[in-house]
């Protein structure tokens, strides 16, 4: 089984758009046990009602500024996304619980 990990991320700030790559990276040694999705919520704004977090709500003017929500199968993850380690280490978590399952 595979292990689909979405990134929200929105595009209107800077320091948010290093993320999503960051955390690819971070994934990589899982290699094909592990998706990453990159979505831009400004052009996904479904996602938004998938997954709302109190991040998304400051807005100014009309843009979305400071965003940025990992998810794992579905399910927001509660750690901040810039622990890195702390992501891996929930998809290591979702392997092995996957891998039990079978």
């Amino acid at each position: 089984m595979v292990v689909k990990v979405e990134v929200l991320y929105a595009p209107t700030c800077a320091g948010m758009l290093m993320w999503p790559e960051r955390i690819r990276k971070a994934l990589a040694d899982f290699g094909g046990d592990v998706v990453v999705e990159e979505i831009d919520i400004l052009k996904h704004p479904e996602t938004l009602r998938k997954y709302p977090s109190p991040e998304w709500s400051q807005f100014l003017n009309g843009h979305i500024h400071y965003f940025t929500v990992v998810a794992i199968n579905g399910r927001a993850s509660e750690d901040w996304y810039w622990d890195t380690a702390k992501i891996a280490q929930l998809v290591r978590n979702e392997l092995e619980k996957e891998k039990a399952q079978r």
